[in-house]
């Protein structure tokens, strides 16, 4: 059912697909290394999460101003500058909504301005859409990167330590590795695995066919 639904709407469902479909971490394998390192709390998912949307969604619709007369290497330059500027009343936003926390992700949130939505997509994608749909499309992917920093932040912090966003949940078991980037590859592979699968089943009626005819 969920899947003719999805073939009868595919056009508009499509506009959103960047949340999960096309998630920049768990289908294009972009941005993974906040992820896997710097994510191993709820509470440092959430940071960078937030951080994440701020910066690059700004750091996008901004971008969209600067002239396209410019020598490509010269716009690029500019997005990032634009991003950093972004940065610095965004560090300062998380420092003040989680005070004494945003050292424990250490370089990962300044490295937010060059992130790859910021420096490639920003040309190959984002610039080629009018800007309502840019507009969307940019939120859709920085939305996606929350929801799944924050989901691989939460399993590895309730696996790991045992805790959720800092209280203990008296847990008989714990699994230390899952604090480690050892452990942020296992989570982030099953969930991009799952998010796959999902995928497949929804374009199961085209693959089926096109197997049929290389057949």
């Amino acid at each position: 059912m969920l899947r003719t639904y999805y073939q009868k709407h595919r056009e508009q469902i499509d506009r959103f697909d960047g949340l999960l479909v096309n998630n920049t971490v768990l289908e294009r394998g972009l941005v993974i290394a906040p992820v896997i390192v710097a994510a191993n709390t709820a509470q440092n998912g959430l940071i960078l999460g937030l951080s994440f949307i701020l910066i690059t969604f700004f750091g996008v619709l901004l971008a969209s101003f600067v002239p396209k007369k410019l020598p490509y290497a010269i716009r690029v330059i500019l997005y990032v500058v634009l991003a950093c500027l972004l940065y610095i009343p965004v560090s300062y936003l998380m420092n003040l909504m989680f005070p004494d926390s945003v050292y424990k992700v250490g370089i990962f949130l300044p490295l937010l301005v060059t992130n790859s939505l910021i420096v490639t997509k920003t040309e190959t994608r984002f610039l080629k859409m009018k800007r309502l749909n840019m507009m969307l499309d940019v939120f859709c992917h920085t939305v996606g990167f929350f929801l799944v920093i924050v989901t691989v932040g939460m399993l590895r912090e309730i696996f790991g330590n045992g805790s959720f966003f800092g209280n203990e949940l008296n847990m008989p078991g714990k699994i230390y590795a899952f604090m480690l980037p050892f452990g942020g590859f296992i989570v982030l592979g099953f969930l991009a695995a799952a998010v796959q699968r999902f995928r497949i089943y929804l374009h199961g009626g085209e693959t089926d066919q096109k197997k049929g005819g290389n057949r």
